[in-house]
């Protein structure tokens, strides 16, 4: 088993807008990165995209949250022991969701998949790498939020019960591992301009937003600062 001397953070959702950022932002301060995502070519652009620039490649990890068991999770940790020995963090980024539509409307297989990627992925992730986490000193378990549709939950549907759901597992965890490792949080990023954004609300403009290396240096910053 191979030990790391520098940081290791797993990103999920790596290939959006948000996760890419974070992947690279993360890179420049010298840790080693684990992109997972379940969109193989986006991953691939990601990777050849920062070589071509100069940084160092993340390990890419192609990964579908709404169709992986248990046993592909427990594949996924078994890896990042074998290749590095050690978690410093793990950043839950990835969401999936369709369009605005009441409950009663939203299709069974739209609500498992969503509820999947949102809720059930995370946790069966987080169960698989957590004695990883718990072996790091300062480790940080992250879920990134989205506070907005459970301000105004109408129409929301699964997007908004993944986003509370996630809420409630944080708290839980905060609760039962304590003063110990990894420290649990939510990061909520605020608007910015994503595909997800523009399936809620199409007239969406970029220039209304911030650039996303400020909105990922935010919650970077957000995530360093807490103890």
């Amino acid at each position: 088993m191979a030990t790391s001397s520098k940081p290791v953070w797993l990103i999920t959702g790596a290939a959006g807008i948000l996760g890419a950022e974070l992947v690279r932002q993360l890179t420049t301060t010298g840790a080693d990165c684990i992109a997972l995502d379940r969109n193989e070519k986006a991953l691939n652009e990601l990777h050849d995209g920062m070589v071509e620039s100069g940084l160092s490649a993340p390990a890419l990890l192609p990964l579908d949250l709404a169709g992986a068991s248990p046993t592909d999770y427990a594949q996924v940790a078994d890896r990042i022991d074998q290749q590095y020995g050690r978690l410093d963090g793990l950043i839950h980024n990835a969401a999936d969701f369709k369009a605005l539509r009441p409950l009663a409307h939203q299709p069974p297989d739209e609500w498992m998949k969503i509820l999947q990627t949102g809720v059930t992925g995370p946790q069966f992730l987080t169960s698989a790498v957590l004695s990883l986490l718990n072996a790091t000193e300062q480790s940080k378990l992250v879920f990134i939020e989205d506070s907005e549709c459970l301000k105004n939950p109408a129409n929301w549907a699964a997007y908004g019960v993944a986003q509370a759901g996630r809420q409630w597992m944080v708290k839980a965890m905060q609760r039962e591992i304590g003063s110990a490792q990894p420290s649990v949080m939510t990061v909520d990023p605020g608007p910015f301009f994503s595909r997800l954004h523009v399936l809620a609300w199409p007239v969406a403009q970029p220039k209304e937003f911030d650039p996303i290396e400020v909105v990922a240096g935010r919650v970077l910053k957000t995530i360093i600062m807490t103890a």
